[in-house]
């Protein structure tokens, strides 16, 4: 039989009870805490947590955007010098610029006025900045092709220092925000007294940098457009 306890009430007078009488009490006492340990979050608890997202993502989303920018521009400033290297490294390999409308036209006949990536039309404007290269005719938006194909069916075995085509030179894609990027093709034509660029018409996606520009003068890169220069 279990032995009876002294338990001191509220009171401070010490009352005699039984152990069954206890262990039914606690029972009683865990069931409550459970009921209350499942009530759930308040209304107010809500909106103190949804108020406390609201702030952070008002204060991380300006930051993060500039994040995302400042990489965007970065690889394009990385991609333009990326294809005219890989431009400069066709010519050093075939002996000629990869500007020709065909094969019979290397090395005096007729020449592309520019060459794109792949990707979507950036805007030329028809005044101001830029608005040059509206008048350039004979152009192409398969630059890849010209770089990364043997499309002038060039020796794939030349010896030391023999003309000869060992490309693919450079995987193209469009910029980062999804423009082609353009190169000044005619400009490249030797005796040509006008710079060639490569270019990305950058974050507005309009090309604000003239496409004649002497090789003599400083270079003028335009609005947000993003340069290198090959020559």
């Amino acid at each position: 039989m279990a032995s009876p306890l002294w338990i001191q009430s509220f009171t401070g007078n010490f009352v005699w009870q039984g152990a069954c009488d206890i262990a039914v009490t606690g029972g009683r006492g865990n069931q409550m805490g459970k009921r209350q340990d499942a009530r759930g979050f308040t209304l107010m608890e809500m909106v103190v947590v949804l108020a406390v997202i609201a702030i952070l993502a008002a204060i991380l989303t300006p930051i993060i955007n500039s994040y995302v920018d400042r990489a965007r521009l970065n690889a394009a400033r990385s991609d333009v010098k990326n294809i005219a290297a890989a431009i400069v490294q066709f010519n050093t390999d075939t002996k000629f610029w990869p500007i020709y409308v065909t094969k019979n036209d290397v090395p005096n006949g007729n020449k592309l006025g520019w060459m794109a990536t792949e990707g979507t039309d950036a805007a030329m404007p028809m005044c101001g900045g830029g608005s040059d290269w509206v008048a350039v005719s004979t152009n192409t938006t398969s630059l890849t092709t010209y770089l990364n194909t043997n499309f002038y069916t060039q020796s794939l075995n030349g010896g030391a220092g023999a003309p000869a085509y060992r490309g693919p030179y450079l995987e193209l894609s469009p910029d980062p925000w999804g423009s082609r990027y353009y190169l000044t093709a005619e400009n490249l034509t030797p005796g040509n007294t006008n710079a060639a660029f490569v270019i990305s018409a950058g974050p507005n996606q309009t090309i604000e940098t003239n496409y004649t520009q002497t090789k003599v003068n400083a270079f003028v890169t335009g609005g947000d457009d993003i340069v290198t220069r090959i020559r």
